[in-house]
């Protein structure tokens, strides 16, 4: 089983070497996460990680759809200790204020 550190890593990122690692935990640790255990782990933490989770899963290739259909009132940055930039994702309502990050 991997370690949940990725996941919290969506709601702190700072606390785990920054977002751009946290991607990278997920990318790595792809292979040995369950799932659906880390989608109920999110739901249980809050909306905004949630959709962190799925947009983070739908860019490694894994459809969530339960966590796109989940409600949240405005938009929330990918990145949450980044500035307060970048496009709107709809889908997640997300703001990708990761550095580098081109809209679809």
């Amino acid at each position: 089983m991997a370690p949940l550190c990725p996941l919290d890593g969506l709601a702190r990122p700072r606390h785990c070497g920054g977002f751009a690692e946290v991607l990278h935990a997920f990318d790595v640790a792809l292979p040995d996460l369950d799932i659906d255990r880390i989608t109920r782990y999110a739901l249980q933490l809050d909306a905004a990680t949630a959709k962190r989770l799925g947009w983070v899963l739908e860019q490694l290739g894994i459809e969530s759809p339960p966590l796109s259909e989940l409600p949240i009132k405005g938009y929330r940055k990918l990145d949450p200790s980044g500035p307060n930039s970048g496009s709107h994702n709809g889908r997640w309502m997300i703001r990708e204020n990761l550095p580098g990050l081109v809209a679809a």
